[in-house]
């Protein structure tokens, strides 16, 4: 069966390309059931009291792409959510024409199967960037994303006056203003971005990448690991999460999304010591890595590279994200793309002498069409492709 490509469903949103515009849970899950029934009541109800019409429209408004949902008609009439759309339309299209459809391309031929029967994919240190998980991986029962920015709440457009709707629309594109440049987000920035009056959290910005693609969201729901004991609670601050359950609807299956806000160093995670054996959980899995500030390089993520190392049968990364020594000592076989660069001045600690020397004495390295990671202005990204061995103890 031929995998609809997000691209495609770009082009069915956009007014520039169309006359539309633009099975089982995780033995993890299992585990925390009882744990995450005790999550806040009064935020589920709040949650299910959204339809899955009132949350796809709240995600094409912030997308910028139309709506035929009724009680979003005011909003949509606005001239603060024309102008919204005016501004992102062009982007979007710029967008497909220059990166997605590209990196579409280099996924089918590459990535293979794999686009199309993945379980899970695990994004560490993700921030609010769905769009290239799902770009790569689009067919995957469950996706697992954690960061330090807050989950977030549904926009109330509803309720919302114009003046209120123009600073939210504003501060969106503001937020999207470095993806959309650089094909990642600045987590410096993000801390400010974030915490606006009107945009607070991941979560407007993940539904707008789902908007764009046309997909469907079924339910947003908190998600946590309820409030532990009370060793964790003194130790830090708990993890708060949000799970979105989503669609596409030319294939109709059911996905979910996670995302966790916590710190998952090796020191905080003493305040949530149920994170790592949920991660595990999930494998084996897909796991996708980029622009993630080398935080696994040192000994301060040492557990969470353990466990992401344990549970992993396929990984996509830039050279920001499990060191090319890990992967060598674990026996996975490695596939090199693009180029090997200098990490750039705020990372000069995350130099790999010997993927450097990979690079340099392989014959077998393949060209990366499309930026991907720090150096995406200067032609020298690079990716690696790694898949576990298939005598793995």
């Amino acid at each position: 069966m031929r995998v609809n490509t997000a691209a495609a469903r770009l082009r069915a949103n956009s007014p520039l390309m169309s006359a539309r515009l633009l099975t089982v849970l995780p033995r993890a899950l299992l585990v925390l059931a009882a744990a995450c029934a005790l999550c806040g009541a009064a935020s589920a109800q709040t949650a299910s009291d959204l339809s899955e019409a009132q949350l796809t429209s709240s995600a094409r408004l912030l997308a910028g792409v139309e709506t035929d949902y009724a009680r979003h008609a005011r909003i949509a009439a606005l001239p603060e959510w024309q102008a919204h759309r005016a501004e992102l339309v062009p982007k979007w299209a710029r967008l497909e024409r220059e990166r997605l459809h590209v990196i579409e391309s280099w996924r089918d031929r590459y990535l293979g199967a794999d686009r199309v029967t993945c379980r899970t994919l695990l994004y560490p240190f993700s921030g609010p960037d769905f769009l290239n998980a799902y770009l790569l991986f689009p067919r995957c029962d469950t996706y697992v994303m954690f960061g330090l920015e807050a989950p977030g709440a549904v926009p109330a457009f509803e309720t919302m006056s114009s003046e209120e709707a123009g600073l939210l629309l504003g501060d969106m594109r503001h937020a999207l203003a470095n993806f959309v440049a650089r094909n990642y987000f600045i987590t410096s920035h993000m801390a400010t971005q974030l915490r606006t009056p009107h945009l607070k959290g991941v979560l407007p910005l993940v539904l707008a990448s789902m908007g764009l693609l046309n997909l469907h969201v079924a339910a947003v729901e908190p998600f946590d690991f309820g409030p532990g004991a009370e060793a964790a609670r003194s130790a830090g601050r708990r993890a708060r999460g949000t799970k979105i359950t989503f669609s596409d609807p030319q294939t109709g299956k059911r996905q979910t999304l996670y995302y966790l806000s916590l710190d998952a160093s090796d020191r905080a995670l003493a305040a949530n010591p149920e994170f790592l054996p949920f991660l595990g959980g999930f494998g084996p899995s897909v796991t996708f890595l980029k622009s993630a500030s080398y935080l696994l390089h040192g000994k301060e993520f040492a557990g969470t590279r353990r466990v992401l190392l344990d549970a992993t049968e396929l990984l996509v990364e830039d050279d920001t994200g499990i060191p090319y020594r890990f992967l060598r000592q674990s026996g996975f076989q490695i596939r090199l793309f693009g180029h090997y660069a200098r990490p750039i001045r705020d990372f000069n600690y995350g130099y790999q002498e010997d993927l450097d020397a990979a690079y340099l004495t392989s014959s077998t390295v393949e060209a990366l069409p499309f930026p991907f990671g720090y150096h995406w202005k200067d032609g020298r990204s690079g990716l690696l492709l790694a898949r576990r061995a298939a005598n793995r103890l």
